[in-house]
């Protein structure tokens, strides 16, 4: 089964010290400064999957071709989306990797998703499409220069502090003779060298994906279930928070949009992503939307908000 995430049609990132954000409109790129003005930066109706560098100066983000179909048939290959960072100041515009299709699955730039940068901006990760059972994650220095092959994954996350600050934790499908297959998370290093098997951690891949990385930076996680910072009734109450700010009056059948959330212990909103759209862009941005009116999320029974969390929001009806 094919296991490359393909990346949500709008998505909001923010960066806690200058609160900024970009958020895609009708595959426009716009830019909220601290202050909440707003600018328009792309105007191509094909850019999406925004992430703004740690110093804030730049955002990364993909630029579907023409022609180009977001779900591709061929389970091992993705469609064709290159990859640009732009200057916030001037609007200076550079093209870091060009998507292309090969024979080796290692080697293939299609079905580009998941742009992050390392903690000190130099470098971007992304994953790409690659065999029938797992995706790929590669790197690309972002002042210019080749890309390279760092490791199989499905799905990654960026260590932001702690002794392994700047590697990899990405879940492998991996088989054991006999035993059938499993997906543990596993830590590499940015060349791609195995550090050390985590483990699995629940079925939900954002919780899974935030407590294997909770694992490593030194927070509290256990292996399955999935280690959870908030109270067990903290999900309901955020629940409540939100619900009454969603504005939407389009279908309602299937949709289902998984957010991830980061604040302060005040609750203030620090950041805030798709992990998982729903595959209707308008109902994704009114979940986003919804989050945002709700700006400070509750506190927990401990009397500050989780630094780390996920919502699952769908239409009422």
């Amino acid at each position: 089964m094919k296991r490359t995430i393909v990346a949500a049609a709008l998505a909001l990132t923010a960066v806690a010290a200058r609160a900024q954000s970009v958020v895609v409109q009708h595959g426009n790129l716009v830019y909220r400064n601290a202050s909440g003005a707003t600018e328009l930066l792309t105007e191509t109706g094909a850019d999406g999957s925004p992430a703004i560098s740690p110093d804030g100066n730049l955002i990364a983000f993909m630029r579907q071709r023409p022609g180009e179909q977001v779900d591709s048939n061929d389970p091992n290959s993705g469609s064709l989306s290159d990859v640009y960072v732009i200057s916030i100041s001037d609007h200076s515009l550079r093209k870091i990797v060009t998507a292309a299709h090969s024979a080796k699955p290692e080697n293939e730039l299609s079905g580009i998703n998941s742009l992050k940068f390392s903690p000190d901006g130099s470098t971007l990760y992304f994953n790409t499409a690659a065999w029938v059972t797992s995706g790929a994650i590669h790197a690309v220095p972002v002042q210019g220069g080749r890309e390279r092959f760092i490791t199989n994954g499905n799905g990654f996350a960026v260590v932001q502090r702690g002794k392994y600050a700047g590697y990899l934790v990405t879940s492998q499908h991996r088989y054991m003779e006999g035993h059938g297959s499993w997906d543990p998370y596993v830590l590499v290093s940015p060349e791609g060298k195995e550090i050390k098997v985590l483990g699995e951690f629940g079925d939900d891949e954002p919780r899974a994906e935030m407590a294997a990385l909770q694992s490593v930076e030194g927070k509290s996680a256990a292996p399955t279930p999935a280690a959870d910072a908030a109270s067990s009734g903290y999900s309901e109450k955020v629940l409540r928070r939100v619900r009454p700010n969603i504005v939407w009056a389009g279908e309602i059948q299937g949709l289902e949009t998984v957010l991830a959330v980061h604040c302060a212990p005040t609750g203030t909103l620090l950041s805030l992503t798709i992990t998982r759209g729903s595959g209707d862009s308008k109902w994704d941005a009114a979940a986003l939307r919804a989050v945002q009116r709700s700006d400070p999320m509750p506190l927990d029974s401990n009397g500050k908000t989780p630094a780390s969390f996920t919502i699952t929001l769908r239409p009422a009806g």
